[in-house]
């Protein structure tokens, strides 16, 4: 690929890639604010017993596991509680804003067990910590992916806890973009490889294997550009958020560039193509004259000898 070829791949790529970003974007952007919920709750109860915070604590883990693992269809919430029976996590959907589940979350097995046969949170999904010695018993309790050791470790330092679920939403959101990247970066190159090289093929001036191998070739070559411009776009609002609003403007002009730019190279190339077919034609007419005139001289030259 040439050099402005690769550039403006990488500008479409990094365009492309964050502006289909948007669901990661969003999980990472919520892990946040429940993380910042997280520890503004535990710097409030730091004076209160080890089972009350722990008790927070496994609500605010769990609605970032959650948010991580459901990804950007739904937003999890943990509401303030402003009743006995209130729920400790809201699932909805992010499009309609309508409630998905809701979900209350208890310490031990026994306890969700007792709550789920109670009756006494209606239709809310009881959830308990996994790795407990006593497995729930109840088909109506549900096990988190968070273990109590997480809970008791995010209790105790929330600010680690936090900083890990935030650290792997912002790696998804950047891996999420460097493979949009990829499939468009390589998606481009494609196009382009197989018009420059199958028109060379026409002209006869390639092999048609040959074609192929150097297309593959581009191809790759496209999805590493369009990969690794994608992924360092991403990475700048994964880790400055602030930065996303700028992002965001500057994302479109930059799609729109690298588009342009890419459509004009594909007006060079078939420009290229045709003037080449005119000369091979022009070539071809200026040999057939030269044999003509050299062979119409031959003749003269037997005659005027005879």
């Amino acid at each position: 690929m040439k050099n402005k070829e690769k550039s403006a791949n990488s500008q479409f790529s990094a365009g492309v890639s964050f502006q289909a970003n948007g669901d990661a974007r969003f999980v990472s952007q919520n892990v946040r604010d429940i993380g910042s919920q997280f520890k503004a709750k535990m710097s409030r109860m730091a004076n209160s017993p080890a089972s009350s915070r722990e008790g927070f604590a496994y609500e605010y883990i769990d609605a970032i596991d959650q948010q991580f693992n459901l990804g950007g269809g739904y937003k999890v919430e943990v509401p303030d509680i402003n009743g006995k029976n209130s729920p400790d996590i809201l699932i909805k959907s992010r499009s309609s804003g309508n409630l998905v589940k809701e979900q209350q979350l208890k310490l031990n097995s026994r306890t969700a067990d007792n709550a789920a046969n109670s009756g006494a949170y209606g239709k809310q999904e009881i959830r308990t910590p996994k790795g407990q010695t006593r497995k729930p018993t109840n088909s109506k309790v549900k096990e988190s992916n968070v273990s109590t050791s997480e809970v008791s470790k995010g209790a105790k330092n929330p600010h680690q806890a936090n900083s890990k679920y935030q650290f792997k939403a912002a790696m998804a959101e950047i891996a999420n973009a460097a493979a949009i990247g990829a499939i468009t970066g390589a998606v481009a190159a494609t196009l382009m490889s197989s018009l420059v090289h199958f028109l060379a093929v026409e002209r006869g001036e390639m092999e048609i294997d040959h074609a192929i191998a150097a297309v593959f070739i581009n191809t790759i070559e496209g999805a590493v550009i369009g990969s690794a411009s994608g992924g360092l776009f991403a990475a700048i609002p994964a880790f400055i958020p602030a930065l996303i609003p700028v992002l965001n403007i500057i994302s479109v002009p930059l799609l729109t560039v690298g588009a342009f730019q890419l459509v004009n190279q594909v007006g060079e190339i078939i420009d290229r193509h045709t003037f080449a077919k005119r000369n091979a034609v022009l070539e071809e007419v200026h040999r057939q004259d030269a044999a003509f005139f050299e062979s119409f001289d031959q003749q003269v030259m037997a005659y005027l000898q005879s």
